[in-house]
Parts: structure tokens; sequence; C-alpha cells
């Protein structure tokens, strides 16, 4: 909770302890003279505010309590002080049995004593002017039921430090709980006027509503959590990669217990969490323990759903991205393949086109490589064609890209070069060591280097450029006068 928060409950309490104090000073004559009929009174009070009422579902949906028909009752069957008073331990009997942190049950004690105070006084000046009984316990109510409505709405934005979401739709809903709530504490309140002492002929009613609205307001909530949770699950299993499903399970987790400090974490839940493996024990989503609306065994329930999901979404990415490597990748030599090969190239050159600059093609092909597959059998030529692979990834740069276009062929792609003579230079680098390194087998590296945008401008021309370039070099390569610098690039007959 924000400082700014704590400073407005801390004033809270300190109203509500003042009202409590005036409360009692004011009703204890009152109480003693019929602690019985005060009694009752709270007990009815009491079984109104464990009768939930849900306006609205899922994310809209807004728990509340018959606690403005419990407001008239009481209003109307004590004076004031001992109605404040009734209203005030109704609440804190059922603040004190819900799982929730001390600053939550301090918050609900407190602002209802002064919500109850407010409507004390409400009645009390209404009644002092003569107005009808159950017009002042209405106009109490109404009272009590908007200064809570208000107090949570203060609290909740000072927390937050901006106004909180959905007031209006908020205030509206209120508007016709209140309402009702009033309404059916104006039918019910007669019976108290006639006969007070008699009030607890309505217990056996209340506890029957306060047993059946619990009840669907459960089912209800056991509804929309598996809505929700069919909802995440389909989301976490429409993300293809892991981050994707990692991000979207703390955010369905954080949405479904608000204010529960969900996390991921490598460690198992402490004694103050719950917590459920997402990865084998290597990874848990956990929430602090009953900080959930719905109880512990929801938190826990909701835990198990999304993890259940996640492990599901997570082997479906895993095998997405396998698929996907498969997809651009060379299963002989791992290098990447012609696919990968050309969408490279094509952001390359796109790259290249927006800031300038060069990029240079190097195609390779191996000279006496048919012989090693007749003499040695496909398994050395395959042996050939790994080696290589390795060798060209250990011999270019961090910024080039090696890709294995087809047998025999080979190309790599020579980022950020300044012009045609550094292009040739490392390409003739690349082939002096390689030439050391497979001379000895009788194989033999012929290149063609291709220039962009010089010898093309898109990908099938760049390609082709360096495609003439290797076989001219191949040609070069078995002429008397020997092989060609690469420096010079492709004869411009050949272009």
């Amino acid at each position: 909770m924000h400082r700014r928060a704590r400073l407005f409950l801390g004033v809270l309490a300190v109203v509500g302890a003042g009202s409590v104090a005036v409360e009692l000073a004011r009703s204890l004559p009152g109480l003693t003279d019929a602690p019985a009929v005060w009694l009752v009174v709270t007990a009815a009070v009491a079984l109104l505010l464990f009768s939930p009422v849900t306006v609205g579902r899922r994310d809209r949906a807004n728990h509340m309590t018959f606690g403005e028909t419990a407001a008239v009752l009481a209003f109307a069957a004590l004076p004031p002080a001992a109605a404040a008073l009734s209203c005030g331990a109704a609440a804190t009997v059922l603040v004190l049995s819900l799982r929730t942190r001390a600053e939550n049950r301090l918050f609900n004690a407190a602002s209802t004593f002064t919500a109850a105070a407010a409507g004390a006084l409400t009645a009390a000046a209404l009644q002092a002017a003569q107005v009808p009984t159950l017009v002042a316990a209405a106009a109490a109510a109404v009272v009590l039921g908007t200064l809570s409505h208000l107090q949570v709405v203060t609290v909740l934005s000072l927390d937050r430090g901006r106004l909180i979401e959905g007031l209006g739709t908020g205030l509206r809903q209120l508007a016709v709980v209140e309402a009702a709530g009033v309404a059916l504490g104006l039918v019910l309140a007669p019976v108290l006027l006639r006969d007070p002492a008699g009030a607890w002929r309505l217990l056996p009613l209340l506890l029957v509503l306060a047993v059946l609205s619990r009840r669907h307001s459960r089912l209800g909530s056991e509804r929309d959590l598996l809505d929700a949770l069919a909802e995440a699950t389909a989301d976490l299993h429409s993300s293809l990669r892991q981050d994707q499903v990692l991000d979207a399970l703390h955010a369905h987790a954080a949405r479904l217990l608000p204010g529960s400090e969900v996390a991921l974490q490598a460690d198992p839940p402490l004694p103050s969490q719950v917590g459920e493996a997402v990865e084998d024990g290597a990874l848990w989503l956990v929430a602090r323990s009953g900080a959930g609306q719905v109880g512990v065994p929801a938190e826990q329930r909701v835990l198990s759903g999304l993890a259940a999901a996640a492990r599901r979404a997570l082997d479906n990415a895993r095998l997405h991205r396998t698929v996907e490597e498969q997809a651009r990748t060379d299963a002989l030599t791992g290098l990447p393949n012609r696919g990968a090969l050309l969408r490279h190239l094509d952001r390359e050159l796109a790259r290249t086109r927006r800031h300038g600059g060069h990029l240079a093609l190097a195609f390779l092909d191996l000279d006496g490589f048919k012989r090693v597959n007749d003499l040695h059998g496909h398994e050395a030529g395959d042996a050939v064609l790994v080696e290589l692979a390795a060798r060209l990834r250990g011999e270019v740069r961090a910024e080039d890209l090696v890709a294995r276009l087809a047998g025999d062929e080979f190309c790599v792609v020579l980022a950020d070069v300044t012009d045609r003579a550094q292009a040739g230079t490392l390409a003739e680098e690349l082939r002096g060591r390689l030439d050391t390194e497979l001379g000895a087998r009788g194989i033999g590296v012929s290149i063609g280097v291709a220039l962009a945008p010089d010898d093309g401008a898109d990908t099938d021309a760049l390609l082709h450029a360096a495609d003439l370039a290797m076989y001219a070099d191949k040609a070069a390569r078995c002429s008397p006068g020997g092989p060609r610098s690469l420096r010079d690039g492709m004869p411009a007959e050949e272009r």
C-alpha cells in the first residue's frame, strides 16, 4: 500500500475509533435496558452482511452485500447510536472472518464504523425534525452505503496514484444495489417496528438467505473462474514463443489474483505463498497465500490451472521452435539452408538500400568433391561437408553468415564491406585457409564474389552474379595461367 493510502488509513482508523467510543457512550444506557433487542438486530444485520450479492460478471463484477437492507432494519429498530454500533459490530465480525491482509481488515472495520457514525448523525437529525422513522432509516442507510463506497474509491485511488477505472459504472451499480437494498429494508422494517422483541423470528429467514446467496455467489465465482481459465488457456496456446507464453502466464495470473503479488521464480513457494511448478521445478508460479478475493483454495486452483496450461503451451512453443529451426537449417551441416539464406539476403539488401554501403556474397563450390564420393562413398563425402561447414563457421567474422546452398555449394554473406577490393581480400584469405586444410584430400575451393548493389540490387540478381563469378574462378583455376585474383571481381564480359 502506498504511503498516501496508509496515511488515509491512519486517519480513518482514528476517526473510526472515535466513532466507536461515541457510539458506545451514547448507546450504552439503551443497551442495558434492552440488550436482547440489540443482540437480535445485530444478528440480523450480520446475516444480511454475510449474504453476498454479485452485480455484473467476470472482470466487471462487483461483490456487494445486503448492507443497505441491514442498515434500514438497524436504524428503524434501534436508536441511531445503537444502530451504528450494531452495524459496525456486525461488519467487524464479517471482516475478521475473511483471510485478507491486516491493513485490509483495519480499513474495512474503520470505514464501516465511520460510515455508520455518519448514518447515525443523519438519522438523529431527521428524527429530531420529526421525520418518520422509516424515512430517516432509509436516508441513514443511503448515507452509510454511499460513504462506504467513497472511502473505498478514495483509498484505491490514493494507492494507485490515479482515479480508479470504471468509477462511473461502479456508481451506477451502487445506485441500483442501494435502491434495491433500501426497498427490501423498508419491506422488512415494519416487522421489527411492530414487535422489536420478536425480531428473532426473522433470523431463520435471514439465515436461509445468507446460505443460499453465498452458495449462489460461490457458484457464480466458480463459473467465472472457469471461463477466465479457459480464455487464459486459449491465449497461452496462441503464443508461439516461450517468452510470450511466460509473459501471458504472469499477466493472466495477476489479473485473476489481483493484489496477490504473483511472480515467476526459480525457487519453490515460501510458507506464506502458494505455488505450482511450471517447468519441472525449475520455474514456479507463486502468489501470496490468502490474498485472493475468493479464498485460498481458489488461489491454488487458479495457479494449478494456469501452470498446467502453461506447461502444454511451453511444450508447443518448443516444438514450434524446433520445426522452425528445421525449416531453416540444413540437416547435415547445421548451417542455415537456402531458404534462410535468401531471407537473410533480403533483409541485408533492404538495410543496405536504407543506409548505404556495400554487401558482398561469396559463392563457394568444392573442386574434386565428386571424386571423394566415388572413391570413398557418400559417408566420406558427408564428413567433408560437415568439416567444411565447421571450418567456415570458424573462419568468417561474427557479422557474416555462412549457409549451405545445395550439394557442395556454400555461400558466405559478407556484411558491411567497403568496396570490391575488401570483399575480394576476405574471400582470398578464406580460400587460402580452406585450401591448406582440404588440399591434402585433393579438394579445392572455387569462389565467386558479387558486390551489392554494383553486381545486383536484389537477391536473385546477386546470387546469379556470384554463381557466374564462381564458375569464372573455377575455369581460371583450371587454365594454364592459374586462378585470377578475387579482388578484381567478375570479368566484364561475364557480368
